[in-house]
């Protein structure tokens, strides 16, 4: 994969975040993904709410990023409900 494309995906995903209210995370596996934790990071140092989808996994995952997460849902179905009790102009 060129720079260029890199840089692309990059500064897409960052102005995605940038322009998001919020935003919806897969939590699921044996540890957080590093991309997913990195986005985390940079929503929560925004002061904008993260909402997890666990799909029912409970497991030991990093409390520091674990700390940033507003909400915990299981189930997509629990999305909109989330998102408007945490942003109610939803």
């Amino acid at each position: 994969m060129s720079q260029a494309t890199k840089d692309k995906i990059f500064n897409a995903d960052l102005t995605a975040l940038k322009d998001a209210d919020l935003i919806v995370v897969l939590v699921t596996g044996q540890d957080i993904d590093s991309g997913t934790a990195a986005e985390i990071g940079f929503t929560y140092a925004n002061g904008k709410p993260i909402i997890a989808i666990t799909a029912y996994e409970r497991r030991f995952r990093n409390l520091f990023v674990d700390g940033m997460i507003t909400k915990r849902v299981n189930e997509v179905d629990e999305l909109l409900p989330a998102i408007s009790s945490i942003n109610p102009k939803h």
